[in-house]
C-alpha cells in the first residue's frame, strides 16, 4: 500500500467528504456494546488506548483525542502522514488534558507496538485494500497479539455491491477549483477486485497544473472468510451490522462492519460475561 495515495494526500478529505463525528459516534456506541474490558485504559492517566490502522490525515484520531482517548495512527503513506501531522500541529488540544496523538508510519498488515491497546480501529475499507489473504490472516494475529482481553477490533468492508456494481467499470470526475480528479474504475468478478485508475490535476502556485497517475485496488471479502481467520487468530466475533446501524447486513448495503473481541481469560470472570450475553 506505500504507493497508494501520495498525492492524493492533499486533496483526501474533500474526495472523501466523511462524517467523522458520526462515525466516531458508531464506533463508541460499538464499543459500549461489545466491549468486555475491565477497569482504565493504558492510555494517558488512565485514558483508553486507541490504534487507528490506516489512519489517512488524522481526522479520525483527533476526533477521538478529543472524545477521551489515546490515540496512535499507523499508515503506509508519508503524504498522508504529512499531512495528519500538519492538520495535529493546528488542533485545539486543551480539552485532551496533556493526551497527545501519536502518528507512525507502518504498514498494517506487519505493524509492531511496544504494549497492548483497549481499542483498535481500521475505516473506510482499509483492509479491503490489503489485496492478498496472507495479509489479512496476518493483520488479526497481529491485533490479537497487540489487543488488551475484552477489547475490540472494529473495522468495516465495502461489499460486493459496492466494488462490482457501484463503482463496477464507470469512470468518475470531479472538478474543483483547485484540482480536477478522473476515476476510471474497473471490476474483475473471478478474483473479486476493484481496479481504479486515478489522473489528478493539481493546481500550483503559478497558476498552472500538475499530472499525478495512482492505481488503487481493492478486493472484496466475504463473511465466511473473515469469521474463519478471526477464528483462527483467536478472536471472536462479537458482531456482524450492516452499514453504520445496529442491525445485520442487507443486499443492498455498500459497507459492513466486524466487531471481532479478544476473549476474556477462561474464569469466573469469563463465566459471568457469557451468562449475561446469553
Amino acid at each position: 500500500m506505500p504507493e497508494m495515495y501520495q498525492s492524493l494526500a492533499g486533496v483526501y478529505d474533500r474526495i472523501q467528504s466523511i462524517d467523522t463525528p458520526a462515525w466516531a459516534d458508531y464506533i463508541q456506541q460499538l464499543e459500549r456494546k461489545y466491549s468486555r474490558r475491565a477497569g482504565s485504559g493504558d492510555g494517558y492517566k488512565g485514558r483508553p488506548l486507541l490504534l487507528d490502522l490506516g489512519c489517512g490525515t488524522g481526522s479520525f484520531c483527533l476526533e477521538m483525542l478529543d472524545r477521551g482517548y489515546d490515540p496512535i495512527g499507523l499508515d503506509s503513506s508519508p503524504a498522508m502522514l504529512s499531512e495528519a501531522k500538519e492538520k495535529l500541529s493546528r488542533h485545539d488540544r486543551s480539552a485532551a488534558g496533556g493526551a497527545d496523538c501519536l502518528f507512525l508510519q507502518q504498514d498494517i498488515s506487519k505493524f509492531q507496538l511496544y504494549g497492548t491497546v483497549d481499542l483498535m480501529v481500521c475505516l473506510l475499507d482499509t483492509i479491503n485494500h490489503l489485496t492478498r489473504t496472507s495479509q489479512v490472516r496476518r493483520l488479526f494475529r497481529l491485533c490479537r497479539n497487540y489487543l488488551n482481553p475484552g477489547g475490540l477490533l472494529i473495522f468495516d468492508l465495502a461489499t460486493d455491491r459496492h466494488l462490482a456494481s457501484s463503482l463496477g467499470s464507470g469512470l468518475f470526475y470531479d472538478d474543483q477549483p483547485d484540482y480536477t480528479l478522473f476515476w476510471k474504475n474497473r471490476y474483475q468478478p473471478k478474483e473479486m477486485i476493484s481496479r481504479s485508475e486515478l489522473v489528478l490535476f493539481l493546481i500550483q502556485t503559478d497558476g498552472s497544473y500538475r499530472r499525478y497517475d495512482e492505481v488503487i485496488v481493492e478486493k472484496y471479502y466475504d463473511s465466511r472468510q473473515i469469521r474463519t481467520w478471526a477464528a483462527e487468530a483467536g478472536l471472536e466475533v462479537a458482531a456482524h451490522l450492516g452499514d453504520m446501524r445496529m442491525t445485520s447486513p442487507g443486499k443492498t448495503n455498500e459497507r459492513t462492519f466486524y466487531v471481532l473481541r479478544r476473549p476474556l481469560p477462561i474464569g469466573p470472570v469469563n463465566a459471568h460475561e457469557e451468562k449475561h450475553e446469553g
